[in-house]
């Protein structure tokens, strides 16, 4: 994708705008055991991706209700078992994981193959504000890498690739 940062500006993409974060993972289950929304959580990246946006102090990550999802996940009590000695991150993950369905924090949609078989998609859709990945500069590549990136031009969604 190159810098997002100059895409956007050049898109010109104003500092208020959303840019939405896209990321989407698949497993095979077995839909006919009772943990098979577990099993997709714990066997796909979308928490661990979720995660790592989450843990960045300097942008603010919205979900598709334009709710700061870490204040509400603190809000909430799901950061009080973080003792401060562990990498935030992976306790993001591990607590996303086991929330992720009680508090609508990943979408998770099942196709069933058959009687027992399926594939469970684990999809993490969150937005931004352009000025936080502006104020990110150069590592705001990284801060997006491995999500799709969407952004509302006047000619409608345009895809970042």
């Amino acid at each position: 994708m190159g810098n997002i940062v100059e895409t956007l500006e050049n898109l010109h993409i104003q500092e208020d705008d959303f840019v939405y974060l896209n990321y989407e993972d698949r497993a095979d289950v077995w839909h006919i055991s009772d943990d098979y929304i577990e099993t997709a959580l714990t066997g796909t990246e979308t928490a661990s991706m979720l995660a790592g946006l989450l843990a960045v102090k300097e942008v603010t990550v919205y979900s598709r209700y334009e709710e700061d999802i870490l204040e509400n996940m603190r809000d909430n009590g799901l950061l009080e078992d973080y003792d401060r000695e562990d990498w935030f991150e992976d306790f993001l993950t591990e607590t996303i994981q086991a929330e992720a369905y009680e508090w609508d924090l990943l979408t998770i949609s099942t196709e069933r193959h058959d009687h027992k078989r399926g594939t469970c998609e684990v999809a993490a859709n969150v937005k931004v504000r352009a000025r936080d990945l502006f104020a990110l500069g150069a590592s705001a590549d990284s801060f997006i890498s491995g999500f799709d990136v969407v952004v509302q031009t006047a000619e409608g969604l345009l895809t970042l690739a």
